[in-house]
C-alpha cells in the first residue's frame, strides 16, 4: 500500500511540474519566413517556400510559391516582406511557379505568394 501511495505522489509531482513549466514552451509564429507548407485556395492548392541564404545581415532572402492543383490559370507570384511592413517587388511567374527573391540589410521576415492575380496573399 506505501509504494502505490508513493508511485502515485511521484506521478502527481511530475504531472504538476509539468503543467507548471508548460508556459515556458514558446510557439513559433505559424506565419514566418521558412514556414513552407500546401496551402488550399478557392482556385486550388499551392506550395510555398520561403528562407534565407546567408547570415542575417548578408546574402538574400527567396520566396517561391507552386502550383499543386487546382483549376487556375493564372500566373502565380511571390514577394518579400521586412520587419518594418515594406515590401520588395512583386515577381510574376507562370501558371505553375514564381520565384522572388530579395537583399536587405536583415533577413526578410516573410515570404508573400499569390495563387493567382485575384487569389489573397499567403505568408510563409
Amino acid at each position: 500500500m506505501t509504494h502505490t501511495r508513493g508511485l502515485r505522489l511521484t506521478t502527481l509531482a511530475a504531472v504538476t511540474a509539468a503543467v507548471a513549466f508548460a508556459p515556458l514552451i514558446v510557439a513559433t509564429d505559424a506565419d514566418a519566413l521558412g514556414n513552407n507548407r500546401t496551402v488550399k485556395r478557392s482556385c486550388g492548392r499551392n506550395y510555398v517556400a520561403s528562407g534565407h541564404n546567408g547570415s542575417a545581415t548578408q546574402g538574400h532572402s527567396w520566396a517561391q510559391t507552386t502550383k499543386q492543383s487546382g483549376t487556375c490559370k493564372g500566373r502565380l507570384s511571390a514577394a518579400l516582406q521586412r520587419n518594418d511592413g515594406y515590401q520588395s517587388r512583386r515577381v510574376y511567374g507562370s501558371s505553375k511557379s514564381a520565384y522572388a527573391t530579395a537583399r536587405f540589410n536583415s533577413k526578410a521576415k516573410y515570404g508573400l505568394h499569390w495563387g493567382c492575380d485575384n487569389c489573397n496573399v499567403t505568408r510563409s
